[in-house]
């Protein structure tokens, strides 16, 4: 398989979930990710397979594939536990490193319930994602919030300004960012989250083994894979191994911590294990 990630990974993430929506067996549906894609990506990935069943040829195509798979096993995942906050009274949708996601269109609960959303990301993706929604829209959806921020830098309190309540159960979604922080920083945006949490709101986001930020012959792809990342910017600077994730989680006064490397999403969604366990990981946990 090849996606060619460009130079931006939540634009190549998005390219991932659009390229799903050509394979056979789409388990993660997502009719409106093509929005932030010209009609020639669409035409050259229904006429080019990834072949995502064919045994990879060489280290950095299995790297491509296990990537590919975590992403769409992650979001799907993310999308059940949103849909559950929702059934159990969650108002609130907040989105720290939105990147392109559709999840106020998709997932039919947030917008039959009106939950207000909010997305958070840099501000030239915001802009370019507000251009993008404009075009195909004509306008930003009414309870969908953009608000352009920058983690490192940023106080994170500036969300009230536009409106965000943290009197209101929320879904916090956290996903594809944290490896790309100092751990200083991850610990400032989970001390935030745990710190607006109500008794009934859920975090939902990711990390990465360790082994993810150095190169290393135990992860198979893994030197091409921060080549190209420092290439672009956007090299890993934080991993954690599970076990410390969940009793740092706990530190910090966290509940009910999860964790699902990528083998217990497979088996979780597509009942089968065959990922590997030490590159990515979804955590849940609760106030």
């Amino acid at each position: 398989m090849s996606i060619d990630m460009g130079k931006s990974t939540n634009k190549g993430t998005a390219m991932m979930k659009f390229a799903h929506q050509f394979q056979p067996g789409v388990i993660l549906e997502d009719e409106y990710v093509g929005w932030f894609f010209d009609d020639s990506v669409a035409q050259s990935l229904q006429e080019n397979s990834l072949n995502i069943g064919v045994k990879p040829t060489d280290d950095a195509q299995k790297f491509q594939q296990v990537a590919y798979w975590y992403t769409i096993l992650r979001e799907k995942y993310g999308d059940e536990v949103i849909a559950a906050a929702i059934a159990s009274g969650c108002k609130q949708l907040l989105l720290l490193g939105a990147g392109y996601d559709t999840r106020f269109f998709r997932i039919p609960a947030v917008r039959e319930r009106a939950v207000a959303t909010f997305e958070v990301d840099l501000p030239k993706t915001i802009d370019d994602k507000q251009k993008y929604l404009i075009e195909k829209l004509g306008h930003i959806p009414q309870r969908l919030t953009l608000i352009p921020l920058d983690f490192n830098h940023d106080d994170l309190s500036s969300l009230f300004r536009y409106g965000f309540d943290k009197t209101l159960a929320t879904a916090y979604i956290w996903q594809g960012v944290s490896y790309y922080l100092p751990r200083e920083s991850v610990s400032q945006v989970l001390d935030f989250i745990k710190l607006q949490m109500t008794p009934d709101s859920v975090l939902v986001f990711d990390c990465c083994s360790p082994l993810m930020t150095f190169k290393n012959d135990q992860v198979p792809g893994v030197v091409a894979s921060i080549d190209k990342l420092t290439e672009i910017g956007e090299p890993y600077l934080f991993g954690m191994y599970g076990g410390e994730m969940k009793a740092w989680l706990e530190e910090k006064g966290f509940q009910g911590v999860e964790i699902l490397q990528q083998d217990d999403l497979e088996e979780k969604i597509l009942h089968k294990r065959t990922l590997p366990n030490n590159m990515w990981y979804s955590v849940v946990a609760r106030a």
